[in-house]
């Protein structure tokens, strides 16, 4: 007998049997951990066999599907699926008996770990019998025992090792064996923990101290009898923990040249755009009028009276927010515009049938006629302004300065009729378009909105650095506009309508036929809209006003109209940004800007400017 061989053996035996009954003061290295790469899997398997034992077998199932979704994402040929699919099987087989369900299933574990053993709680002649047809049609087994790819680099962390062997049985164990390497001392032995055939085991770095390892691995059955091994003692595998060579000591730094001085002045210019608030009415729109329109979320019908027909009247008679202070100026107004009848053609008027300036101004009310469309409540843009700055450093960090806010674009899309055309010819071609062409109208755009304030910024960090954050406050005085979606089309042809919702006539009750108690009215300019007709007579005066109407409602541009909201008088508000000194004299800043404007429309307005600046 060789005698070295069998101390040698004895020597492994009596070291992995004191690793496996944990003596104390034994092998096991102090405060080695076993590792938990399996833990999401081993907690899923134990979840399902609980509802399997339970009779929770759909329950189970789910939990073995996520889990195994979860982990094929991480790696799909981890063997440590292998009995997350047996035990899928097994609740398959013993729920349906369905064999081709059951063998697919064994097929998904046998091709991640050819020898995964099948649990005490499922184990059967049959249920055994499909794993053998599984592993069958896998092909022929892996001739090696263990199998092990040693792990990566982990210098500074603890080193988790694995091994996957075929012939671990019911009470069997694997161990670990370690050693820093070039030592030459006694190996320490870990008792590996196991799911399926994986067994893992974690040396601390606090333990391997980011030295190179010198390991092996044994398998021992329930009576500690050595079934398998890779490597030994005396022939152990190698792992390089992969920590660099430390870097060379630098070399020495030139003397710092003195600091520069700091600028005192800055000159910015901010690029921006901003969002708010929108609310109240807008600046361009008239409030419009829909006759014959119901709305469709409250259901409530528009009703388009004498009232809206002088507005009509009015707005389209003088300058935007310039009507008649009362009904007697209104009155001589209409006065005189009836005059130009004659230069209408045939069959139109000013004023509907037996209206006169006196009745029709009667209904003329200048405040309610001169309201502006509300806008709904959200937030808009303000698409672009400049933001010119000259600031002043009182300290190195501490700066105040004045500023100006200039809105270049506020995306407004509004059309009207021309103001500049005279009225025969506004109420033949615009109002009215005897000529059925569909004026483009005009374009009108808000008054230019401007701002001027003050600010103190406060800058972060050494003076000197390139980079510096800030933060600051601000306040002044001026105004800003929000773009809104008015949510219907222009009033190109000016007679305060949406041009596609241009209707002839309308009545108070649109479900009920006209009568003495629900009585037609005419809508302006269309005004023998009332008059009766069979709906398709070129003769009749009410026929030729509706469809002119409706042609207009159905070929006019549909396009939304875009306004404007004015916001504020006065504001106040915070700032955060950084500021970034490219050369002495030239740096990039970015700015975001949130500011409460009060004084008119009050609003909360975001604005982001970004651009360059010249320091002095």
């Amino acid at each position: 007998m060789d005698t070295t061989a069998s101390t040698t053996t004895g020597l492994r035996r009596s070291l992995v049997k004191l690793a496996l009954v944990g003596v104390v003061g034994g092998l096991l290295a102090p405060g080695t951990a076993f590792a938990g790469s399996h833990d999401d899997l081993k907690t899923a398997y134990n979840k399902a066999i609980s509802q399997y034992n339970n009779f929770e077998l759909d329950a189970a199932i789910a939990v073995l599907d996520e889990a195994i979704k979860a982990g094929e994402e991480k790696n799909s040929d981890d063997p440590a699926l292998a009995p997350l699919h047996v035990l899928r099987a097994g609740i398959i087989f013993s729920n349906t008996g369905d064999a081709d369900q059951t063998k697919a299933a064994l097929k998904q574990a046998v091709a991640v770990d050819y020898f995964v053993n099948i649990p005490i709680e499922l184990r059967s002649e049959p249920f055994q019998a499909l794993l053998d047809e599984a592993r069958e049609a896998a092909g022929p087994a892996p001739e090696e025992a263990m199998r092990h790819t040693p792990p990566g680099s982990a210098c500074g962390e603890d080193v988790e090792f694995e091994v996957v062997v075929s012939n671990l049985v019911d009470g069997g164990q694997v161990a670990f064996y370690w050693r820093n390497a070039g030592t030459g001392g006694e190996f320490e032995s870990i008792s590996m923990d196991t799911f399926g055939n994986v067994a893992t085991a974690t040396v601390p770095m606090t333990e391997h101290g980011d030295k190179d390892i010198e390991y092996f691995f044994y398998v021992f059955d329930g009576d500690d009898k050595e079934l398998a091994n890779k490597g030994d003692q005396d022939n152990p595998m190698s792992y390089s923990i992969g920590c660099a060579e430390p870097e060379p000591e630098p070399e020495p730094e030139p003397e710092p040249e003195p600091p520069p001085k700091w600028n005192r002045f800055s000159v910015n210019l901010g690029l921006g755009t901003g969002a708010g608030i929108a609310r109240g009415t807008a600046d361009l729109s008239y409030r419009q009028y829909s006759p014959r329109y119901r709305d469709q979320s409250t259901g409530e019908q528009f009703i388009y009276g004498m009232k809206e027909y002088s507005c009509a009247v009015a707005r389209w008679a003088n300058d935007q927010d310039d009507l008649p202070a009362d009904a007697i100026a209104f009155q001589n107004q209409l006065t005189e515009l009836q005059a130009l009848e004659g230069t209408f053609p045939a069959g139109t008027s000013l004023l509907g049938p037996g209206m006169t300036p006196q009745s029709v101004a009667l209904n003329y009310d200048p405040s309610y006629c001169g309201e502006h469309h509300p806008v709904q409540t959200g937030m808009a843009s303000a698409p672009f302004h400049i933001a010119p700055e000259f600031g002043f450093f009182i300290t190195e960090k501490l700066q105040v300065s004045i500023f100006s806010r200039l809105q270049i674009a506020t995306g407004s899309k509004v059309y009207r009729d021309d103001p500049k055309a005279a009225y025969g010819e506004s109420f033949v071609n615009n109002v009215y378009d005897y000529n059925r062409l569909n004026p483009e109208g005009v374009r009108v755009k808000p008054p230019f909105a401007w701002s001027l304030g003050a600010k103190v910024r406060y800058y972060i960090g050494d003076p000197q650095k390139k980079f510096r954050l800030f933060v600051g406050g601000y306040g002044g005085y001026g105004t800003a506009r929000l773009r809104v979606n008015m949510n219907f089309a222009n009033d190109r042809n000016g007679n305060s309508i949406p041009d596609d919702r241009e209707f002839g006539y309308d009545l108070p009750n649109e479900d009920a036929a006209p009568d003495a108690n629900n009585p037609c009215v005419p809508v302006w300019p269309y005004n023998n809209g009332c008059v009766p007709g069979p709906g398709d007579d070129p003769t009749n005066a009410g026929d030729i006003d509706r469809n002119n109407a409706a042609f207009k409602a159905q070929t006019a541009n549909k396009d939304p109209r875009i306004d404007t909201v004015g916001i504020g008088k006065g504001f106040i508000g915070g700032a955060f940004g950084a500021h970034y000194q490219i050369v002495k004299n030239f740096a990039v800043f970015g700015e975001l800007q949130v500011g409460g404007w009060f004084g008119g429309n009050s609003s909360l307005l975001f604005d982001l400017n970004v651009g360059p600046a010249i320091t002095f």
